[in-house]
């Protein structure tokens, strides 16, 4: 377990409870550690995330892919990242019938709170259901210690009645997430210095109506417009990025994302924005 900024013990974990840490749902939620909790942060990231609609706090690179999976997601609807174990009689209490070492620090002697990477609220046959899922490199898996602590998170989410599993970088399509990688920070417009919310709608209209009229390359048409209507360079290409996030521009994104590809390889979707700016 990563060794915390502060000393952990009793009085912070009170005082994470007090601030809320590990409580909510949706942007109400607020993961029990964040990035900023470790003296090295690493390959740590923040992401505004599209289901929670919040700034999100991943570990690792691999959390960050899965977070993109998820997004793209149109069965999930809230992900809760770094969730804690939060009752820790219970993951001791199974520590202990396992006959291992429950993480606790060791200066002050409290057990530390295990976190799961992820607990997901999925909308499934009519209902809404949430699963855990920690992610993993699959090298550490090789490490009887790592393993010791998944026994102890299996065992408390299965006593809570959730689905639980392990994702390890194969589980994880690197040209998917690497393309929703591309698109995930368009998924919002945001007004720019040119234009405000209601033109960039408008500029989003009158691009699909040219990408179904149009011939020659995604980059060309939206190069194009750009020219034509006098905008930086970029700007139309910005909103195609936004309307692939939304699902309005449909392509095949198994396959590496490329604006050079003929605007024939793309679905209009008829649907139209109508959301608005955000503050990151």
């Amino acid at each position: 377990m990563a060794k915390h900024r502060h000393l952990w013990s009793e009085a912070t974990f009170n005082k994470f409870l007090k601030e809320g840490r590990g409580q909510g749902r949706g942007e109400e939620y607020k993961p029990w550690i964040t990035i900023h909790d470790f003296p090295s942060q690493g390959r740590s990231h923040r992401a505004l995330g599209w289901k929670a609609r919040r700034i999100q706090h991943f570990m690792s690179d691999h959390e960050m892919r899965y977070l993109y999976l998820l997004d793209w997601s149109d069965s999930v609807t809230d992900i809760r990242e770094q969730f804690p174990l939060i009752e820790h009689d219970i993951t001791q209490e199974i520590a202990k019938d396992m006959g291992v070492k429950h993480p606790t620090d060791t200066a002050s002697g409290f057990p530390y709170i295990l976190t799961t990477d992820f607990l997901i609220s999925i909308y499934i046959d009519g209902k809404t259901v949430d699963i855990a899922r920690t992610v993993k490199p699959a090298k550490e898996l090789e490490s009887t210690r790592v393993i010791e602590k998944f026994e102890i998170e299996r065992r408390y989410w299965i006593a809570k009645g959730v689905d639980w599993g392990i994702v390890t970088e194969h589980e994880i399509p690197r040209i998917l997430a690497a393309n929703i990688n591309v698109i995930h920070s368009a998924y919002r417009l945001e007004a720019t210095p040119e234009m405000d919310i209601p033109n960039l709608l408008l500029l989003a209209k009158t691009l699909k109506n040219r990408l179904q009229t149009s011939h020659g390359s995604i980059s060309g048409v939206t190069t194009k417009l750009d020219e034509e209507m006098n905008l930086s360079g970029g700007t139309s290409l910005a909103v195609f990025k936004h309307l692939v996030a939304r699902k309005e521009v449909l392509l095949d994104m198994s396959k590496k994302l490329d604006f050079t590809r003929s605007v024939k390889s793309i679905q209009i979707i008829a649907a139209d924005s109508s959301y608005g700016a955000i503050s990151a």
